[in-house]
Order: structure tokens, then C-alpha cells, then sequence
């Protein structure tokens, strides 16, 4: 897991460094943090040995705790 976190790191710094450089405007930072967020979420789950939940999981999920399903 420690290599997963490593190789994130060391992608952000050189892509913000690049960001900066350019002068990129705020929204492609966010689009980018959340992307590589959810893409190190599922890294660290895929070494910690455990399966993501599916997409589909996750809207059942939410449906039934607006109250649409039962």
C-alpha cells in the first residue's frame, strides 16, 4: 500500500507543479483532485485485498436512503 501512496504522491507533485506552471484555472484543479481521489480509493482497496463496491451498489445505496426504495 505504501508504494500505491508513493506513486500518487509523486504523480501529483509533478502534474500540480505543471498546473502551476501553466496557469490552470481552479475548476481543473478540483476536476483533477476528484479524480485522482476517487482513483486512489479504489487503488488502496484493490492492494488492501477488498473489492470496491460496484456503481450500481452505490446508486441502490443512495436511493433507499432518500427513501425511493425499501
Amino acid at each position: 500500500m505504501a508504494i500505491v501512496l508513493a506513486v500518487f504522491a509523486v504523480l501529483i507533485f509533478y502534474d500540480l507543479k505543471e498546473f502551476i506552471r501553466k496557469k490552470e484555472p481552479a475548476r481543473v484543479f478540483v476536476i483533477y483532485f476528484l479524480f485522482m481521489a476517487a482513483s486512489l480509493a479504489v487503488s488502496l482497496l484493490l492492494a488492501a485485498g477488498r473489492r470496491p463496491s460496484s456503481p450500481a451498489q452505490w446508486i441502490e445505496a443512495l436511493l433507499k436512503m432518500i427513501g425511493v426504495m425499501q
